[in-house]
């Protein structure tokens, strides 16, 4: 959870998240609350802004067999990171590979929903290109909905909540 100093945004979530959970681990800075709202400010005056989806489709096809989930050898299925049911899109930017039990218990579950619900795993501890995927989707699916601006107290509320 951002501090209090990080405004109850979808915007500010959206943006602390990435500076956490992709930018952080990228630079070898993963527990350093400084760096991250360093760089969190700097996403948001717009200094630096978040990679295209080339970075994360690049890592995947450098790890093919890898599950993009729980990080072991078997991922050799192809899921969605967002299903399309929930408002997922087409694409190979919403596409992951995932061992076959991460694949089955993932189902047809929007990914926080299944990371932190159905698994009961730390949404601070996201995987690092699953989390990139869904937070550059839900930036660009809050800025075409024009909810970027939207009170927001959890991230587990910005894919859901973003379809007014």
């Amino acid at each position: 959870m951002p501090s209090r100093s990080v405004p109850r945004r979808v915007e500010d979530f959206i943006l602390y998240y990435y500076a956490k959970l992709v930018i952080a681990p990228s630079a070898g800075q993963t527990e350093n609350y400084r760096f991250i709202i360093d760089r969190y400010k700097r996403l948001k005056s717009g200094e630096i802004r978040m990679s295209d989806y080339d970075r994360e489709i690049q890592h995947l096809a450098r790890q093919r067999g890898l599950c993009a989930f729980c990080g072991n050898f078997g991922g050799d299925l192809v899921t969605e990171v967002v299903p399309r049911c929930l408002g997922g899109p087409v694409g190979i930017e919403n596409l992951v590979y995932a061992c076959g039990a991460c694949a089955t218990s993932k189902g047809d579950l929007a990914f926080l929903e299944w990371w932190c619900g159905k698994l009961g795993r730390d949404k601070d501890e996201l995987p690092r290109i699953p989390a990139g995927l869904f937070l550059k989707m839900t930036w660009e699916r809050h800025q075409v909905d024009f909810t970027l601006g939207w009170p927001c107290h959890d991230i587990l509320d910005i894919w859901h909540g973003s379809k007014p």
